[in-house]
């Protein structure tokens, strides 16, 4: 090959562009969720690493291995502070690009707490702002060891993937960062954080009681201050209100005996208000379809309608009184008179909510219709 040739290709080469700073996956360290307590004026911040070479192999058809997972502890006077004390002793390149969940203890949501993470997390970009936000009650290191069942990788987990549990059954709906910081900077608007706990009731694995995360209920954040967490069996009304209800089920009473369950489906609500006597008065009005899933007993279409109208009125009344006891503008009636007419808002609320009463929310409107009732029939 003559010189003037092979010169060419050689200078070539040494042009090409390499890789020469890139890391092996197998060397980083990958940060899945992040846990901020807070006690005694020092942030506690628990992580839970994962690995992906177990996800690597499931997907592409290999075997499935043991779920591991490792978690991390450290304390300082700010969450910056006490996530640094954490790169001493880790032994590898940490990368925060994986992140999909943050979760904050009861005891953790405060203003001075909240601030401070959502400012560092802000300004740190490998952190995407659609991770998702719980709250908690449970020891943080307990909870970040909380692994699916069938040794499932932990990266399918109630943590990372909330959308796909909703989807089948819709009741509490999970939050994101970015909404979560949107709504808790609305001075009308009342913040719903998803509760997590561990429950042991439910499952067992390999003869043994298998611990699984649970969502259990809902905190109430107003201005960066958490108000209270409601279990989810006081909040069956809640889910009347939320956006991208897909499903949820209905247990039709009559007396206190359940009669038939109904799936609903898209349930569609709205809030308004009119003033009457220079006070306002809130009406809403709930609409959807439903398919009978189960009839424990015969029942005219008619009748069976009425009573799951019932049922979904009832849940709406006694959540709406559960939040006066509390304070707690659970629907968000406040929001609702905020964006149709700021004025009215600026007139009536009292430190951005609107005083609740028993007087001021009026008519509650649901109207339910069959579409199916399966190869059970209705009574004529």
């Amino acid at each position: 090959m003559k010189l003037k040739t092979v010169f060419p290709f050689i200078i070539s080469i040494f042009l090409l562009t390499g890789c020469w700073g890139a890391q092996n996956i197998d060397h980083l360290a990958y940060i899945d969720a992040i846990g901020v307590d807070y006690k005694d004026d020092q942030f506690i911040v628990y992580v839970q690493l994962m690995s992906f070479t177990g996800l690597a192999k499931v997907e592409t058809g290999g075997t499935q291995e043991k779920a591991t997972v490792a978690i991390g502890r450290a304390i300082g006077e700010t969450f910056n502070m006490a996530t640094d004390q954490l790169y001493s002793s880790i032994q590898r390149m940490v990368s925060w690009g994986h992140v999909k969940s943050v979760v904050f203890t009861k005891r953790a949501l405060k203003k001075v707490v909240i601030q401070d993470v959502l400012d560092v997390i802000a300004r740190y970009n490998e952190i995407k702002p659609s991770i998702w936000v719980y709250a908690t009650d449970e020891p943080l290191k307990k909870l970040f060891g909380t692994t699916p069942f069938l040794h499932t990788t932990p990266y399918y987990s109630l943590l990372t993937h909330p959308e796909e549990i909703f989807n089948q059954s819709s009741f509490i709906r999970s939050i994101r960062l970015n909404r979560f910081i949107a709504d808790m900077n609305e001075d009308s608007k009342t913040v719903r954080l998803p509760y997590l706990s561990i429950t042991k009731r439910n499952w067992e694995e390999d003869k043994k009681e298998k611990p699984m995360l649970n969502l259990q209920g809902i905190c109430f954040v107003d201005r960066y201050e958490l108000q209270k967490c409601i279990d989810r069996s006081k909040l069956l009304g809640i889910r009347w209100f939320e956006k991208d209800i897909s499903r949820t089920p209905i247990y039709v009473k009559k007396g206190n005996k359940v009669v038939a369950s109904i799936s609903v489906l898209n349930p569609k609500s709205k809030i308004f208000y009119k003033m009457k006597d220079n006070i306002p008065v809130f009406h809403i009005e709930v609409s959807s379809k439903g398919s009978v899933i189960e009839l424990q007993e015969k029942l005219t279409e008619k009748e069976l309608i009425r009573l799951a109208e019932k049922t979904v009125e009832d849940e709406i009344r006694s959540l709406y009184k559960l939040g006066i006891k509390y304070d707690i503008d659970i629907f968000n009636l406040s929001e609702a008179m905020y964006r149709k007419k700021p004025e009215d808002w600026k007139k009536f609320a009292e430190n951005g909510k609107i005083p609740l009463t028993d007087e001021i929310l009026k008519n509650i409107k649901v109207k339910i219709s069959i579409d199916t009732s399966g190869k059970q029939k209705f009574k004529s």
